[in-house]
């Protein structure tokens, strides 16, 4: 679709959404309500066309720094040391990063929110991978973790599930150690 067939279709719809809901807009002059519906289906086709150039150069580009999951982990220490960076695919505006003691992720455009979860409440990951992913290898890695605020965080649509999944159980289990965590199930309470 081209950018004057865009326009047609988007201001044809934009009118005619409006009527159907029964508003009426006197407070515009015509042209300049006519120039704001072109203005929109001018953005929602620049938005199109970026959304297709990342999902072309993403499948045709060779890994990115980005997307390398790293063979081990560097030395336990006190410093944070970023360990992995991804993002998912067909997304704009999230990202997620892995250090050595906690797992961000930032989601937005222009304004940034920033969820974190600390490796040493990690409590468990998940993978799951429909079968068009496997072919792709994408799919989407959940961590579930003993925090109140983020009981449990999805990292969509990334690069390497599995890899990245199994990376992020080896930084648990290496901050867990490094601060003097151990394992311990609660199995529950017995009243013998």
């Amino acid at each position: 679709m081209d950018r004057d067939e865009m326009r047609r279709t988007v201001t044809t719809q934009f009118f005619q959404s409006l009527r159907e809901q029964g508003v009426e807009i006197s407070a515009v002059p015509q042209p300049q309500l006519q120039a704001l519906s072109q203005a929109i289906a001018d953005s929602i086709f620049v938005a199109i066309a970026a959304l297709e150039r990342e999902a072309d150069s993403y499948a045709q580009r060779p890994i990115a720094e980005e997307d390398v999951v790293p063979e081990t982990l560097p030395p336990p220490t006190d410093e944070e040391i970023l360990l992995w960076r991804g993002r998912p695919l067909l997304t704009i505006g999230t990202r997620y990063e892995l250090t050595n003691q906690r797992l961000r992720i930032f989601r937005g455009i222009f304004g940034n929110i920033l969820e974190e979860i600390e490796l040493v409440r990690v409590r468990d990951t998940r993978l799951k991978q429909h079968v068009g992913e496997r072919l792709l290898n994408i799919g989407d890695v959940t961590v579930v973790s003993g925090d109140a605020s983020t009981p449990e965080v999805v990292l969509h649509n990334i690069r390497k599930p599995l890899e990245v999944r199994e990376f992020i159980r080896k930084a648990v289990i290496a901050e867990k150690n490094r601060r003097g965590f151990y394992f311990r199930e609660d199995i529950g309470s017995s009243n013998l």
